[in-house]
């Protein structure tokens, strides 16, 4: 065959290939290796059509021998480092990529290749700068400006991340996944009702991708529309019946929603994802689901974090009413708050300790769908766990010389909890309450955010009646000693909080636009624990009127019910 007739052919399949056309574009190359067997050109895209194919095997092996025949090509080693990366030997494909850019540094799309290889080896600031350089070298280059926005978001440069996202959505206009990606970015920024617009183009782009109608759902939730986060789950779910996110969203949803009924039997999908939601351990003893227990011994496993523990523990006793024997496995911390549920019936382990001869075993936030709790209906006496007396009497001496309305305070959550963003409030914006006459604020925070006491010590008094860094499980303890010795504990949406309640010591929660599932919407109450008043935001991030909202009723109730409190303030 004459060598122009070759190039015209390979031609021809380059174009091919582009357009779509694999098998097509395969068959040219072939023709044209029967010809010339040591044509570098048509090897290699011999590869790239494996590739395509999604023969990856096949695509190494003909990439690499392009190689061999022709190894000063920058492209064919950034194509291997394409097909290196979608095998998973990511070091491989780093190298390979590193081979191109010292052939040509000037190469977008293989200084995104490189970006892409480091962000799997963890080396996200490395990747960064490799996404930085392509966007340098070609400013309208959609994926490595997605991948930069991406990586961005994740390390929470959140206002440059969104920038270039919104870049790469305009360049590639009918690509679902851009708006998902903005709408991600936007999320983990805090700005869900603009998340909402953007996954709703997703869904409009793309009307059958469950994802976007998943997050959609997510977004909405956050921006507080429960009700339609509920059925833009529903349709997600009508295109993929196993989306497992989903089914756990939708539970929360319905659950907040107050149609409790549904909404347990969605939230036991949270067993097939993370460890952390559904304890995804295997026994040989079965899953206790409400059988008869007399004679029984129950292995109760708790899950999720510490105030999920103490809300849900109350439970427990009800096994104990059927006839079992009752071991809780708990987090460590937990153990001695834990310990006054102990009797003939029940004991308590930490999470770790050698587990006993058991029967059955059940996880504690399943308890509720067991046993069709509802809103109406679910154990609610308050205290349901207790301090001991000594330790109680030991803080009330020392509070005894403290005059006035004493007003236990929690400002800060775990600041790894994906929402804490929207739920902890600064301390300085709790200043109103220091200006009532009679008030005395306690600090009960511990750990996280403790470090905001000595910046506002000027502008606010608070007592600290220990060390805020002890965060240990007598720590523990002795903060539900402390509650007991006051008037009224005011806290954000943690821990503190459901001790606070299941102390049944009066307790005000101030509640995100988007409230966590278990305190339904728009209540001020809650059926959880009778002793707690929900005080939520009107709008997203509208804690100011909140604690206005706080200032007043605090007035209102020392007024009322101690009208002494001022006067004997020192």
């Amino acid at each position: 065959m004459h060598p122009i007739e070759l190039d015209a052919i390979l031609k021809l399949a380059k174009t091919q290939l582009r357009s779509g056309k694999v098998a097509e574009a395969a068959v040219m190359y072939q023709r044209v290796l029967v010809e010339n067997p040591r044509c570098g050109e048509a090897v290699h895209f011999l590869g790239l059509a494996a590739m395509a194919g999604g023969k990856l095997d096949e695509a190494l092996e003909l990439v690499q021998k392009s190689i061999e025949l022709e190894d000063g090509k920058p492209e064919f080693h950034n194509n291997l480092a394409t097909v290196l990366g979608q095998m998973g030997r990511t070091t491989e494909s780093l190298g390979a990529a590193q081979r191109a850019i010292d052939l040509k540094d000037d190469f977008p799309e293989v200084w995104s290749n490189k970006g892409v290889a480091l962000e799997k080896l963890g080396r996200t600031d490395e990747a960064i700068d490799a996404y930085r350089r392509a966007v340098d070298l070609r400013s309208d280059y959609g994926e490595a400006l997605a991948n930069l926005g991406n990586a961005l978001s994740r390390v929470g440069q959140h206002d440059e991340a969104i920038t270039r996202l919104r870049r790469a959505a305009e360049l590639r206009p009918r690509d679902s996944g851009a708006r998902k990606s903005l709408g991600n970015a936007l999320r983990r920024a805090g700005r869900p009702m603009e998340a909402v617009t953007a996954y709703r183009m997703a869904t409009e782009i793309n009307p059958r991708d469950p994802d976007a109608y998943n997050n959609l759902g997510a977004a909405l939730q956050e921006s507080g529309k429960v009700a339609e986060a509920e059925q833009v789950l529903q349709t997600c779910l009508s295109i993929n019946p196993n989306h497992l996110d989903a089914h756990w969203n939708r539970g929360l949803a319905l659950l907040s929603l107050g149609r409790w009924q549904e909404g347990w039997v969605e939230y036991e999908w949270r067993r097939h994802l993370r460890e952390d939601l559904g304890q995804k351990r295997g026994f040989p003893q079965p899953a206790w689901q409400g059988s008869p227990l007399t004679g029984m011994h129950v292995l109760v496993l708790c899950e999720q974090g510490l105030g999920d523990t103490i809300q849900f523990i109350r439970y427990v006793p009800m096994l104990v009413a059927r006839g079992a024997k009752v071991t809780v496995e708990c987090q460590s911390k937990l153990r001695p708050l834990l310990k006054c549920l102990e009797n003939e019936h029940v004991k308590v382990i930490a999470r770790g300790e050698p587990l006993p001869t058991f029967d059955m075993h059940a996880r504690l936030m399943t308890l509720p769908c067991i046993f069709g709790s509802t809103p109406e209906d679910l154990p609610n006496s308050v205290p349901y766990l207790s301090v001991d007396e000594k330790r109680i009497a030991e803080f009330k001496e020392q509070f005894a010389s403290e005059p006035g309305f004493k007003v236990g305070l929690v400002w800060q959550g775990n600041t790894a909890h994906k929402g804490d963003r929207f739920r902890s409030i600064p301390l300085e914006l709790f200043v109103p309450l220091t200006k009532i006459e009679g008030v005395r604020l306690v600090s009960l925070q511990k750990g996280y955010g403790s470090e905001q006491i000595e910046k506002n010590k000027e502008q606010m008094e608070l007592l600290e009646w220990s060390d805020p860094t002890d965060t240990t499980a007598e720590a523990l303890l002795d903060t539900a000693a402390v509650m007991k010795n006051l008037d009224l504990v005011v806290a954000v949406d943690t821990s503190v909080a459901h001790l606070a309640g299941a102390l049944g010591v009066p307790t005000w929660v101030a509640m995100p636009l988007a409230s966590d599932w278990r305190w339904l919407s728009e209540r001020e109450d809650t059926p959880w624990y009778p002793t707690m008043r929900l005080f939520r935001q009107k709008k997203l991030g509208g804690w100011t009127d909140v604690i206005e909202r706080m200032t007043t009723a605090m007035r209102k109730q020392i007024a009322t019910t101690c009208p002494d409190a001022a006067s004997n303030a020192a």
